[in-house]
Order: C-alpha cells, then sequence, then structure tokens
C-alpha cells in the first residue's frame, strides 16, 4: 500500500515539474525589432576604381648633348607659353661643331652653284657639238658629286644646327614649369632631364573597367572624381577615351576620364578615386544595416508568421544606405528586420515594429 501511495506521489511531482517547464517556455517574451517592408527601387550601378591623375599634356624636357647652365628665365611653379625661354646653356664643343658644319654648307654651296654653272653651259655647248662627250660627262659628274656633297652637309649642319638651338631651351607647351633644378654654372650631361612642363588646365585618369558593364558607358559620359590629397574634394569629368580591347591578364578595359581643372587644384601624381556610373536597373533593396555576413556568406532575417527566418542572399551593388538584393525566398512586400539583430537566431520569436 505504501509503495502505491509513493507511484502516486512521484508521478504528481513529475507531472508538476512538466508543467512547470512548458509553463516557463511558454512565458519565453518575444525579441523586440524593428522591421521594414523589402521594396523595388531603381538603382544606379557605378565602378569605382584607383588612380593617379596625369596632366593632360606633359613635356619632359631631355638635353640632346652635355652642357653647362649659363642662365634661367622661369623656376618650378611659373606658369609659360609655348616657345617661352626657360634655360640657356653653353658647350663649347657643340657651338664649334655648329660653326664648322655652318662654314662646310656655305663652302659646298658655292662649289654647286659654280659646277651647276659649268655642267649648264657645256650642256648648251655639248647640244650643239662644240665639245666633246667627255668634257660634258666630265662637268656633269662634277655637278653631281657637288650636289651630293651639298646636301651631306646640309644635313650635318642641320642636326648641328638643332643642337646648338636646343643649347637655350624653351617650352614645348603651355603650362606650368616643374623638375627644373638645376643651377646656374652646373653641368648637365646628354640625356638628362632639364625640367618639365606640366598642362593643368585638363587632368585625366585612368581606371580598369569591368566588362559586365561595358555596354552601358559612353564616350562624353559624366563621371565623378574624388581626390583625396584635397579633402575629398570631388570634381565632375567625362568619358574621354574608351579602349575597345580588354587587357589579356585582367580581362577589364581601359577608361579614360577627362576632368577639367578650373582652379588648377589637381595637381599631377594626386590619388584619384573615379565613380564611373554603368547604368540603372530596377531590383529588391534594403538598408545595408539588415545584411549579415557570417563565415562570406550574406544574409537577413525576415518576419515569418512573428518568427525571424534567416534567409541566404546574394548582395548587389550600393546605393547607400540601401543594397541591392537577391535570393529565391524573398519578394517585394516581405518583411526584413533592421535594428534588433543583436542576438537574434533563426526560430526566435519576434514583436516588431514596422519602421516608416
Amino acid at each position: 500500500m505504501k509503495k502505491f501511495f509513493y507511484a502516486i506521489l512521484m508521478s504528481v511531482l513529475i507531472l508538476s515539474g512538466c508543467g512547470k517547464k512548458v509553463e516557463e517556455e511558454k512565458i519565453v517574451p518575444p525579441k523586440q525589432v524593428v522591421t521594414m517592408e523589402i521594396k523595388t527601387k531603381e538603382i544606379v550601378d557605378q565602378y569605382d576604381g584607383s588612380a593617379v591623375a596625369i596632366s593632360k599634356n606633359k613635356i619632359n624636357h631631355i638635353i640632346d648633348t652635355a652642357g653647362t647652365v649659363v642662365k634661367l628665365y622661369k623656376k618650378n611653379g611659373e606658369s609659360v607659353k609655348k616657345g617661352d625661354l626657360v634655360i640657356k646653356l653653353k658647350d663649347s664643343t657643340t657651338e664649334a661643331d655648329y660653326l664648322s658644319a655652318k662654314a662646310n654648307l656655305e663652302s659646298a654651296k658655292s662649289t654647286l652653284s659654280t659646277t651647276t654653272n659649268n655642267f649648264k653651259k657645256y650642256q648648251i655647248l655639248y647640244d650643239k657639238q662644240l665639245v666633246s662627250e667627255t668634257e660634258y660627262l666630265d662637268y656633269k659628274n662634277r655637278y653631281t658629286d657637288s650636289q651630293g656633297a651639298f646636301l651631306a652637309k646640309k644635313a650635318h649642319f642641320e642636326d648641328a644646327k638643332d643642337n646648338f638651338d636646343k643649347l637655350t631651351r624653351v617650352a614645348l607647351t603651355d603650362g606650368v614649369v616643374g623638375n627644373l633644378f638645376v643651377k646656374i654654372g652646373n653641368d648637365v650631361k646628354k640625356g638628362n632631364l632639364l625640367f618639365t612642363v606640366v598642362d593643368e588646365t585638363e587632368i585625366e585618369v585612368s581606371v580598369d573597367f569591368p566588362g559586365k558593364w561595358f555596354s552601358n558607358i559612353n564616350l562624353g559620359g559624366e563621371a565623378v572624381v574624388e581626390v583625396s590629397d584635397l579633402g575629398g574634394k570631388t570634381f565632375k569629368s567625362y568619358i574621354k577615351e574608351i579602349n575597345p580591347v580588354a587587357d589579356p591578364e585582367t580581362k577589364k578595359y581601359k577608361v579614360k576620364l577627362g576632368v577639367p581643372n578650373i582652379d588648377s587644384s589637381i595637381k599631377d601624381g594626386m590619388y584619384i578615386k573615379a565613380t564611373v556610373p554603368a547604368g540603372k536597373r530596377n531590383v529588391l533593396v534594403v538598408p545595408e544595416k539588415a545584411v549579415l555576413v557570417r563565415s562570406l556568406l550574406s544574409y537577413i532575417y525576415v518576419e515569418k508568421n512573428g518568427v525571424a527566418k534567416r534567409v541566404e542572399i546574394i548582395s548587389g551593388t550600393i546605393n547607400s544606405p540601401m543594397i541591392e538584393i537577391s535570393s529565391n525566398e524573398i519578394k517585394e512586400g516581405d518583411k526584413v528586420v533592421v535594428d534588433g539583430l543583436f542576438g537574434l537566431n533563426d526560430g526566435d520569436k519576434i514583436k516588431e515594429t514596422l519602421e516608416k
């Protein structure tokens, strides 16, 4: 009998404990979250790339002969026009070669004039049969030889004159002088850089553009560049050149942007972030903060009958603060959790507040 009452008592206690557990499970409060409806929105695809600013025209002025700096007409940072004097050098060897070539050319010119006149005279006499063919051919050969000598002396003179003229260096384009570090009295060797002239009226930026958007850009299309060296200042630009041939390694296409540099604030060599619009599309979007990443996978939580359901998604273009998403498990109008994500797990009961 005692065993019977003991068994009943144990059964009551067990049932009582289970009841408490069930009761405890029932009173677990749902998690407070904020949701919003997934919407379809037109977004702008854009390519962001880093590059370096390059002046529209940039000419390095290299010395072709050795020389000594005797005069400076400009200094770094000064504006010049094409043909303006910048540096004058002196080199006795170059000057002597020029003067010698000039004298030799005058001599060859005089000889050619004489042989030309003699040849013409003997050609007339030969036509009248007043001189022999031997005499005529002799003067013809003299004329031919003097003509060849003149052309050779002329070529040497032009080369010598070019070297001599380059001792007085002028700007080969409009722009601003840079890299001018020589001083009066400095000896410079052949091939040394004397100075650079950069045309800052327009800056060029080259970016490697992906093939998937290649058909969405056109010459003259608008773009934007951001210059980090100027505190992130942005400038309007345009598509200046499109290379239709992909790089064999990267499989991307070189696109050149032109940036009007009206105030000359962008300098050659500054770092640039270029943004190139590449078409518009209607896609599903959610706030960026709604997308979580774990183990290289992106996912969101959507509300399904008062329960949080984790859905793996593929994220796409970002038009901050919204981001493109795609998944076979979601559609427009579904509600996505945008706040209260910390500690939220798949299957958790949720109490939502709809964000306006």
